[in-house]
C-alpha cells in the first residue's frame, strides 16, 4: 500500500422537516411552523452559501414542508400580495382563503380591535399561541417578552397589546439578516426590516414605532417574499450531476415521511426491541413503495430533475426497505453509526460508505452519521460563542484525518438545520457559527486538508473539484442491514409502547377495509385525477391512507409525549385522515363499512380492553 495520507471528505447533511400540519377535514394548518422557519431558517440557511462557494453540503427537504408552503402559503397568497407595495388584499385574501391557510394569518389580518373571544383565545391560549417562542430567543425581544409576562401574570391586555403580540409572532421569527439590514432575495425582490426594528449593541431588538394594523398587513407581504424564494435559491444552487456544476444538493424524504421498514414489515421491530410487545402486523411493502415514488415524482415537479439520494425519515433503514430505494432510482441513502454497529459483518469502519443493496440494479449506497460530531451542532454548541464551536469543530474534525496508508475518510455529519439555532444562546440563529464553520471550510479546502463534498459528487467524481469517483460496485457490500434509526438504533420511538400500538392497530384495520373495498391502489406517478370525480374519490382515499402512514403521529404517542395540549392537534389529524379514508372510498364507490375510531391519548385502560381497539360506528 502507497505511503500515502488518504484525503478527509466532509458530507454535511442539513435535514429540514415539518410534520403535516394540516387539518384534512378544515383544509387548515394547524401550525405556523412551516411559515416561521421558513423566514427564519429555509431561505438563509441556503443563501449564506452563496458567500462561500467552495463549500458543498447537502439540504433534505421533505414532502411534507415542501407541500405545505407551496400550497398553503404561495399558492393561497400570491394573488393577493403586491410585492411591490408590500402590501396584501386583505379582504380579498379573507373572502378567498379564511380558515383555509394558518389561522395566525387571519388573526394578523382581522383589525385587533375586532377580535373576538375565540379569535384572543387562539391568540394567547392555544397550544401553538402567539406567544410560543424559546426562551432563548424571546431575550432578544424584550418588548415581546414584556407583553407574554403581561399575559402570564393574568393582566389586562389591550387592543393596542394585541396588535403587537401578533405582529411581533411573525417579525421575531425572522432571520436576523432581514432584521439588521437590506436583503436582496433569489427572484430580485427585497427585505429590509429596518425601519420596523432596530438592534441593540447587546443583541435585542427594539420596535422603532408604534405597530399600526397596515404594519400587520405589511409584514405578511415581508413573509411571502421569504417563502416565495425558498425552492427557487435551492434550485438556483442545486447541483447538476450530470454537468458536475452547481453547490447544493437537494435531497428529500419519502412522502408522508413514513418510518417505511415499520410500513414495509412492522414485524422486522422485533429484532432490534426483542423484549416490547408488538402490535399485529403491518406489512405492505407496495405502500412503501409508493411513498419513495410519491417523493421521487414531487420532487421532480418542484426541482426539474429526480433526487439522487434520500435521507429515509428519522434514518430507518432496514434490510428489506434498502431496496425500495434502489428500485425507484435512489443512488444513496444514510442513516446513523449507531445502525452500522450492529449490521454484519461486524467491526466496520463509520467512515466509510457501504453498498447496501443485493447488487445490480438493486445497490444502494449508504453512509452512516458521525454521532459525536452530528449532536455537537445539535446539543453541545448552544453553550459556546459561534467562533469558539467553528474551532471545537474544526478540531474535531481534523482528529478524523486518514493515517497515511489508510484510504479516504468519508465523514457524514447529518443534522436538523433549523430547531438547534434556536436554542443557541450567545450565537444569533448561529449566525457566527456558520459562517465561522464555512469559512475555516473554505481555507482547509484550498489546502485539500478537508474536501466538503456532497454524496452524489463523491460517488460519481467531480474532476473540476479534484474528486475522483467512488462508485458503489466498489464499496464494501454489507451482508444484512440491522433494522433502526438514529433514535437507539430502534424503533421504539414509533412502536412497542401500548398507546403506539393501538395507533398501528387502528391503521392496519383502515388499511385491511380499504383493500377489501374494490378499490385498488392508483399509480402513484400518475398525478390526481379530475377533482369530485369517482377516480378522484378513490385517490383521495388512498391519499389519507399513505398520509397516515406518517411518522409523526406515533411520534406523539407513548410516553415520550407528555403535554396533552400539544399532542391534541396531532392525534386529531391522525383520526382524521383515517376516517377520510372511509369517507372518500364510500363516495368512490367502494364497499366498506365506516369504523369509529376512539382517542387513543389518553383513553382509560378499561376501556381499551373491553372495546378493544377500534369498535364499529
Amino acid at each position: 500500500m502507497p505511503d500515502r495520507t488518504g484525503t478527509l471528505y466532509l458530507n454535511l447533511i442539513w435535514h429540514q422537516h415539518q410534520p403535516l400540519y394540516l387539518d384534512p377535514e378544515l383544509d387548515q394548518l394547524r401550525g405556523p411552523w412551516v411559515r416561521t422557519h421558513g423566514t427564519k431558517d429555509y431561505y438563509d440557511m441556503a443563501s449564506m452559501l452563496e458567500d462561500f462557494p467552495a463549500v458543498h453540503c447537502t439540504f433534505n427537504l421533505t414532502s411534507s414542508l415542501l407541500q405545505q408552503l407551496q400550497c398553503y402559503y404561495l399558492d393561497r397568497l400570491r394573488p393577493f400580495v403586491d410585492v411591490r407595495k408590500n402590501h396584501v388584499d386583505d379582504k380579498g385574501f379573507l373572502r378567498a382563503w379564511k380558515g383555509k391557510t394558518d389561522p395566525w394569518i387571519d388573526l394578523l389580518l382581522k383589525p385587533s380591535g375586532a377580535l373576538d373571544e375565540d379569535d384572543r383565545k387562539m391568540l394567547l391560549f392555544n397550544p401553538w399561541n402567539a406567544l410560543y417562542i424559546t426562551d432563548v430567543m424571546i431575550e432578544r425581544f424584550p418588548e415581546y417578552k414584556a407583553l407574554k409576562e403581561k399575559r402570564v401574570r393574568g393582566q389586562q391586555l389591550f387592543e393596542q397589546d394585541l396588535r403587537e403580540i401578533k405582529f411581533w409572532f411573525f417579525l421575531a421569527y425572522f432571520d436576523p439578516d432581514f432584521l439588521n439590514g437590506r436583503v436582496v432575495l433569489t427572484d430580485g425582490t427585497a427585505v429590509d426590516l429596518t425601519d420596523l426594528v432596530e438592534g441593540k449593541p447587546d443583541g435585542t431588538y427594539v420596535l422603532r414605532k408604534t405597530v399600526t394594523e397596515e404594519d400587520c398587513n405589511r409584514i405578511l407581504a415581508e413573509v411571502y417574499k421569504v417563502l416565495s424564494n425558498i425552492i427557487p435559491v435551492h434550485r438556483k444552487l442545486m447541483y447538476d450531476p450530470d454537468r458536475r456544476t452547481g453547490q447544493l444538493e437537494v435531497t428529500t424524504t419519502p412522502y408522508y415521511h413514513p418510518i417505511l421498514p415499520l410500513v414495509y414489515d412492522s414485524d422486522v421491530a422485533k429484532t432490534c426491541q426483542p423484549n416490547d410487545r408488538m402490535p399485529s402486523r403491518f406489512a405492505h411493502p407496495e405502500d412503501a413503495d409508493v411513498q419513495v415514488a410519491k417523493a421521487v415524482q414531487y420532487f421532480r415537479e418542484l426541482f426539474g430533475r429526480r433526487p439522487s439520494g434520500m435521507w429515509p425519515a428519522e434514518g430507518s433503514v432496514s434490510q428489506d426497505s434498502a431496496k425500495v430505494f434502489s428500485t425507484n432510482g435512489i443512488l444513496w441513502i444514510a442513516t446513523d453509526e449507531k445502525i452500522l454497529a450492529h449490521s454484519r459483518p461486524q467491526g466496520l469502519p463509520k467512515h466509510q460508505p457501504y453498498n447496501a443493496g443485493s447488487g445490480g440494479a438493486e445497490s444502494v449506497v449508504i453512509v452512516f452519521r458521525d454521532t459525536g460530531l452530528s449532536d455537537k451542532i445539535g446539543f453541545t454548541y448552544q453553550h459556546y460563542r459561534g467562533r469558539d464551536a467553528a474551532n471545537d469543530f474544526i478540531a474535531d474534525l481534523l482528529q478524523r484525518t486518514p493515517p497515511a496508508g489508510e484510504p479516504d475518510r468519508l465523514v457524514t455529519v447529518i443534522v436538523d438545520g433549523e430547531n438547534a439555532w434556536e436554542w443557541y444562546r450567545y450565537d444569533n440563529d448561529a449566525k457566527e457559527f456558520l459562517r465561522s464553520l464555512y469559512g475555516e471550510l473554505t481555507v482547509l479546502g484550498s489546502q485539500r486538508k478537508v474536501l466538503t463534498a456532497t454524496m452524489t459528487e463523491y460517488i460519481l467524481g467531480n474532476e473540476s473539484r479534484g474528486i475522483p469517483a467512488h462508485p458503489a460496485s466498489s464499496m464494501k457490500r454489507l451482508e444484512w442491514l440491522y433494522p433502526g434509526s438514529w433514535i437507539n438504533a430502534n424503533f421504539s420511538t414509533w412502536i412497542g409502547s401500548e398507546e403506539k400500538n393501538r395507533a398501528w392497530e387502528y391503521l392496519l384495520a383502515a388499511r385491511n377495509d380499504l383493500a377489501k373495498s374494490g378499490l385498488a391502489a392508483p399509480d402513484p406517478r400518475a398525478g390526481a385525477p379530475a377533482p369530485k370525480t369517482k377516480p378522484w374519490y378513490r385517490w383521495k382515499a388512498w391519499e389519507e391512507m399513505y398520509a397516515a402512514e406518517g411518522s409523526d403521529w406515533f411520534w406523539w404517542y407513548g410516553s415520550n409525549a407528555n403535554t396533552p395540549s400539544v399532542v391534541a392537534p396531532f392525534e386529531n389529524a391522525f383520526l382524521t385522515h383515517l376516517r377520510n379514508v372511509y369517507r372518500y372510498a364510500s363516495l368512490a364507490g367502494g364497499k366498506i363499512t365506516q369504523r369509529e375510531f376512539q382517542p387513543i391519548r389518553g383513553a382509560p385502560a378499561g376501556a381499551r380492553a373491553s372495546q378493544g381497539a377500534m369498535v364499529r360506528g
